[in-house]
């Protein structure tokens, strides 16, 4: 069941704990993603959209996934999928066929090279993720997870 967004009477205390939190989040994720960013760059010559890329398609399991699908999945900023796909495949990461049922969409899928360099990535972000999150106990990762999972469900289900 949807729930709409509705106005609610002014609570000082909750309202100015709603905002910080808003806010450590908004700053924690742009943050991550930065450290991300230039983690993979120096790493792997590579980016967060396009580790994104290459972690759907591995998780197809060598099956094809639309263009419009997969940019629908994405964690990471969107930009222009059909440029990032591009550089993908002059790269051999990925490979891309006219869709059967409508040519007009792209089928992409993950070629043995963007195989390869994911399994290399992916270890080594695993590590680095462990490292950001080395400031938390093992009790505060699991409340955090299960506090932002609350917060995730209340959002998908809260009509604008």
């Amino acid at each position: 069941m949807d729930t709409v967004l509705q106005e609610k009477p002014y609570n000082d205390s909750h309202s100015k704990n709603a905002l910080r939190a808003w806010l450590q989040l908004l700053k924690c994720s742009k943050r991550m993603e930065q450290m991300t960013n230039s983690h993979l760059d120096k790493t792997f010559k590579s980016s967060l959209t396009r580790f994104d890329v290459l972690a759907n398609l591995d998780a197809m399991d060598g099956e094809t996934v639309s263009t419009t699908k997969l940019a629908k999945s994405l964690l990471a900023s969107k930009g222009n999928i059909t440029r990032l796909l591009d550089r993908m495949e002059e790269d051999q990461l990925i490979t891309r066929k006219p869709n059967r049922e409508d040519r007009r969409i792209s089928d992409v899928f993950l070629a043995e090279k963007g195989r390869e360099e994911f399994q290399r990535m992916v270890n080594d972000h695993e590590n680095w993720v462990d490292h950001v999150f080395s400031v938390l106990s093992n009790d505060e990762e699991k409340m955090l997870i299960e506090t932002l999972g609350k917060l995730r469900h209340h959002l998908e289900n809260t009509v604008v």
